[in-house]
C-alpha cells in the first residue's frame, strides 16, 4: 500500500472499531476504548515508518546510480518512479538518439604537450560539453578519452529526443568561442571537434560485472553514430536519415555524397550534414555556426602559434 492508502485504511479501521464498540455498548458489552486503538495506531506508525525508510533508501540508490549520468531533475524523477530492481536488472530495447563528440587530431596534439596541459584541456572541454548535454536533458553514457557519448530517450521517455539531440549539437558548436577563450586565458591551445548523431533501436540498461555496472546502450544505432562522429569535419554535425526524418520540420540538411562507412551499403545508406535549424515551424532558419567557429579557431590558433615562437626565442638564440 502507498502512504495515503495506509493512512486511510488505518482511519477506516479505527472508525469501524469505535462503531462496533458503540453497537456492543448498547447491548451491555464493553470494549476497551483506549488500548486496542492505541495498539492499532502504533502498529500503523511503525509500519509506515519502516516503509518510509526503505523507500527513501531505494530513492537514494537510484539517485546515486543516475546522478552521474543525468541532470539532477531527471535523477529525482527516476527515483520517484522506479525501484532499484527495475534500474539494475532490466534492460530494454527502445528507440534512442545517440550523440558522439570528440576532438579532432587531439592524439597528435597531446604528444607535444605536457601531461598537465593535456589534462587541463580535456577538463575544460568535458566541463563545457557535459553542461550543454545536461542542459538539453541528455544522459551522459560515457567518456572515452576526449570522446563523449550521450543518449536521449533513456532512461526516461523523451518524445522529441532526436530534435533535442540536434539542438544540443547546435549549442556544442555555438559555444565553441567560449571554450576557446577559456583555454586561451590559461595559455592552452585551441581545439576543434566533430559531432555524429543517429536515431534508431538499441538495447539500453545497466551492464557490466557484478562489481561495476554502467548505464549504457548497445547496437548498430550506437555504432553508426560513432562512425558519423569519426568522419565529421571540425565543427560539423553529421546525422543519419532516421534522425533527419524525426525532425525535418526543424532541421535543414545537405546530403553528404560519397560517404562510405564500414559495414554499410552505399546505395541504402544516407548521411546528412546539418546546415540550418529553426525554433518553430515557420520561424526563420538559423545556420549552424560552423564557419564562425572555424574562423575563431583559426585566429586563436595563429595567435597561440605566434606565442610559442616568441616564447622559444631567447636572447641567447640571436646572432649579434
Amino acid at each position: 500500500l502507498g502512504f495515503r492508502a495506509a493512512i486511510i485504511a488505518t482511519v477506516t479501521l479505527l472508525a469501524l472499531y469505535y462503531l462496533a464498540a458503540t453497537v456492543f455498548s448498547q447491548h451491555d458489552h464493553l470494549i476497551d476504548p483506549l488500548y486496542a486503538p492505541a495498539a492499532m495506531v502504533l502498529a500503523a506508525s511503525f509500519s509506515l515508518g519502516a516503509r518510509y525508510v526503505l523507500v527513501e533508501r531505494e530513492r537514494r540508490k537510484v539517485e546515486r546510480i543516475f546522478g552521474q549520468y543525468v541532470d539532477p531533475r531527471i535523477s529525482r524523477q527516476l527515483a520517484d518512479s522506479r525501484s532499484i530492481k527495475d534500474v539494475t536488472s532490466k534492460g530494454e530495447r527502445r528507440e534512442l538518439t545517440l550523440l558522439f563528440v570528440d576532438i579532432r587530431d587531439f592524439t597528435a596534439m597531446s604528444e607535444a604537450m605536457t601531461a598537465e596541459d593535456v589534462l587541463a584541456v580535456i577538463q575544460e572541454y568535458l566541463n563545457e560539453m557535459s553542461a550543454l548535454i545536461l542542459k538539453w536533458d541528455g544522459t551522459i553514457d560515457k567518456y572515452v578519452g576526449d570522446e563523449i557519448v550521450a543518449i536521449w530517450n533513456a532512461p526516461i521517455h523523451q518524445p522529441q529526443h532526436a530534435l533535442w539531440a540536434v539542438r544540443c549539437a547546435y549549442d556544442l558548436i555555438n559555444q565553441a568561442s567560449v571554450l576557446q577563450r577559456h583555454l586561451a586565458a590559461k595559455g592552452l591551445p585551441p581545439i576543434s571537434w566533430g559531432i555524429g548523431i543517429n536515431t534508431g533501436p538499441a538495447v539500453v540498461g545497466n551492464m557490466g560485472s557484478r562489481d561495476r555496472l554502467q548505464y549504457t546502450a548497445l547496437g548498430d544505432t550506437v555504432n553508426t553514430a560513432a562512425r558519423f562522429c569519426s568522419v565529421a569535419p571540425a565543427f560539423t554535425v553529421l546525422v543519419g536519415e532516421s534522425t533527419y526524418e524525426a525532425c525535418k520540420q526543424y532541421l535543414a540538411v545537405d546530403q553528404v555524397p560519397g560517404l562510405q562507412l564500414k559495414g554499410k551499403s552505399a546505395d541504402k545508406f544516407r548521411a546528412y550534414q546539418a546546415v540550418s535549424i529553426r525554433e518553430e515551424v515557420g520561424s526563420p532558419w538559423v545556420p549552424f555556426p560552423t564557419e564562425a567557429a572555424s574562423d575563431t579557431y583559426t585566429k586563436i590558433r595563429r595567435t597561440y602559434g605566434a606565442q610559442l615562437v616568441f616564447a622559444a626565442s631567447t636572447p641567447g638564440d640571436l646572432d649579434i
